[in-house]
């Protein structure tokens, strides 16, 4: 690790740049509930808060009642680093953030507060960076850190639009380290993973050991987590699936008037009978791998989804450097389809206000060819899977 310091340095030093200077209108949600739990004290109702506010209270009218969305994990990381950090937030700040964004760049304490609310990121961050080293074989530790301390889609996602999902990332990759002596320590992340988003559930017939035993445990880490929360009606209502259950079922195949053959679960029973008889074809982090590249390919995933492939991927690639340019190809497609969302996931997050896809109707219908993107990147998705039969173990 010495050898890394000047790397580490300059990895940090990236971060804090970014982590000041970067906004997207998403980073209120979680925020916004880590103060309601916090400040005042719905740890097991903040769901309800908005619904139960007067219909004319301002925030009612920006937000509606469905603001929140995720399971309790998503809120609740936030609201531990609320309780420790939010005496050194500038509360004006704040308070602008969650009821005036359009105001916030000009408060001078917009830097300093985005740099507090974005922390927990960076230590999960720093986490991952550490299962990765311990993941990987001394002669290639160093440049396989190297690669994960300058991947360009966890710097994005975490510090740029300042999403969470990189403690789901860091859940899968703990995950994928217990499960060679501990499957269902190993069933047990997978279901704290899911405690910020649900579909990390499909990764626990994934695991080594008895399926059985390690889909029980999985499912019940995450029944409790969420059934403190099924009395309320927030959360129910918008909450309890996070918005998937239509996702993974939209790209499909129709077999008549009113039935189809959805193409997610069509790779996934797959992918599950695959490794049922041929578990030793992939390492789990291929069978993870394989399993979310087939969501990116047949669903209109948000970009910061796609962080949670992003270890595997670098462990894959780092162990087998032919799979270098199908790699690469894929990250050119999500870069693409990127620059197809609205600017607030791009030159946005720096008060740009420019529409990529706006500009590629100029020349070419843009629809057409951010969904080719989706079609490379699906196309190279597979190839890559057939390429990491028979890897070394995790």
């Amino acid at each position: 690790m010495k050898n890394m310091l000047p790397w580490l340095i300059l990895g940090l030093s990236l971060r804090l740049v970014l982590m000041p200077v970067t906004l997207h209108p998403d980073f209120r949600a979680v925020n916004f509930a880590a103060d309601i739990i916090v400040h005042k004290g719905q740890i097991l109702d903040f769901y309800n808060y908005l619904s139960r506010q007067p219909r004319t209270d301002p925030l009612v009218k920006l937000y509606g009642d469905g603001l929140f969305i995720y399971p309790p994990l998503a809120y609740l990381t936030h609201a531990l680093f609320n309780f420790f950090l939010s005496p050194l937030y500038p509360h004006s700040a704040f308070n602008t953030l969650i009821s005036d964004i359009g105001q916030l760049r000009s408060d001078p304490g917009l830097p300093f507060l985005l740099l507090l609310l974005k922390l927990p990121y960076l230590l999960a961050d720093i986490l991952c960076l550490l299962l990765i080293y311990r993941l990987l074989p001394d002669k290639l530790k160093i440049s396989g850190s190297l690669l994960w301390i300058f991947n360009p889609v966890n710097i994005y996602v975490s510090y740029m639009i300042g999403q969470f999902d990189i403690f789901i990332a860091l859940f899968l990759l703990l995950a994928v380290y217990l499960s060679k002596r501990k499957s269902l320590l190993a069933a047990v992340c997978i279901g704290l993973a899911a405690g910020f988003k649900p579909l990390p559930l499909f990764f626990l017939p994934l695991l080594p050991g008895p399926k059985l035993k390690n889909i029980i445990v999985g499912l019940l880490t995450y029944l409790v987590i969420i059934i403190p929360y099924l009395a309320s009606s927030g959360f129910r209502q918008y909450a309890l699936l996070a918005g998937l259950s239509d996702k993974i079922v939209y790209a499909k195949i129709m077999v008549s008037g009113s039935q189809f053959i959805p193409l997610f679960v069509l790779g996934l029973v797959l992918i599950y009978w695959w490794q049922w008889l041929k578990p030793g074809d992939l390492s789990l982090s291929g069978w993870f791998s394989a399993l979310l590249l087939l969501f990116y390919s047949v669903t209109h995933f948000h970009p910061q989804w796609f962080v949670w492939v992003t270890p595997f991927l670098l462990l894959l690639y780092i162990r087998n450097p032919r799979l270098k340019f199908p790699t690469l190809i894929i990250m050119l497609s999500y870069l693409i389809i990127i620059l197809g969302f609205e600017p607030s996931l791009h030159l946005g997050l720096f008060g740009i206000n420019f529409s990529f896809f706006d500009w590629m109707n100029r020349f070419y219908p843009a629809g057409t060819a951010i969904s080719i993107a989706r079609g490379i990147l699906a196309a190279s998705g597979l190839f890559l899977v057939s390429q990491i039969r028979h890897p070394d173990s995790d």
